[in-house]
């Protein structure tokens, strides 16, 4: 009888975390921002606001690709809104869910001392936020027409790069070397077929450790057209900065990567 009983318990436990685990994500996604092109202006709403129109939105009224943008660690942010307004005025619909949503959000980094790492468990988090914004993304309408890219800055770059989910057409990397101890961390999970464009810089402050050098061009496979790394080296402006669109090469790189992905979703294999 005790036997059933803790068996039971365990069940009952397993079930409220994975509950607990979906609300959180859910909650990142629905208070996250929407950033949208809408009769020629930009249009900056949470996501929860902006879902009706978009189920209503036609394939041919709607954006030219849909990207599910991961924040810092610091929160969405300067950074994360200025991005997400230059692809929303490119006719990109972003989604960018708020991983400070949660009801229990850890520090992860000090921005001010450029330390990371605070919260190794945060990886999870995010791989969760993003499994759960990707599958919103897919029932918008025209879904099947355009891409749908997930992209990242920093701790999301990172998400980003070592995400093992469903899939999506491309990624985008900014602000990460692919590089790191932690193993869950290192590499890139990308099928092979799969188009990746990483910027980062070569001196960029936050990786100034042994095990954080280097770029993720060390992790994608042979030469290819749509698996590209861009490392800003000296003399380039942008050679020592965490954020990098702010630079016009960044974005002329970033808009070019998705003005080229092709239409629709072809299979991808690993």
């Amino acid at each position: 009888m005790r036997r059933r009983l803790a068996a039971g318990l365990l069940a009952l436990c397993a079930c409220s975390g994975a509950l607990a685990v979906a609300d959180d994500a859910a909650r990142a996604f629905w208070q996250g921002r929407a950033h949208q092109l809408r009769a020629g202006a930009l249009q900056e709403t949470s996501i929860a606001a902006a879902w009706p129109a978009l189920q209503q939105a036609t394939a041919e009224d709607g954006a030219r690709a849909v990207v599910v943008y991961l924040h810092g660690c610091d929160g969405i942010g300067a950074t994360g809104a200025k991005t997400a307004d230059l692809l929303a005025s490119a006719g990109y619909l972003v989604l960018a869910p708020d991983s400070f949503a949660r009801r229990d959000k850890p520090v992860s980094c000090d921005p001010v001392l450029q330390r990371a790492g605070l919260h190794r468990e945060v990886l999870g988090w995010r791989h969760d936020e993003a499994r759960y914004a990707i599958a919103q993304a897919r029932t918008l309408p025209g879904g099947e027409r355009r891409p749908l890219v997930l992209m990242g800055f920093s701790e999301g770059a990172i998400a980003v790069a070592t995400y093992d989910g469903d899939a999506v057409d491309a990624r985008v990397i900014e602000g990460w070397t692919c590089h790191a101890a932690w193993p869950e961390y290192r590499g890139l999970n990308a099928p092979v077929a799969q188009p990746v464009l990483a910027l980062v810089a070569q001196h960029d402050p936050w990786f100034t450790a042994a095990a954080l050098r280097g770029d993720c061009g060390d992790f994608m496979g042979p030469p290819s057209a749509w698996r590209v790394s861009i490392v800003f080296r000296p003399p380039h402006p942008a050679a020592a900065q965490h954020d990098l669109l702010w630079h016009a090469d960044a974005r002329r790189a970033l808009l070019g990567f998705l003005q080229a992905l092709p239409a629709g979703r072809p299979a991808q294999s690993r």
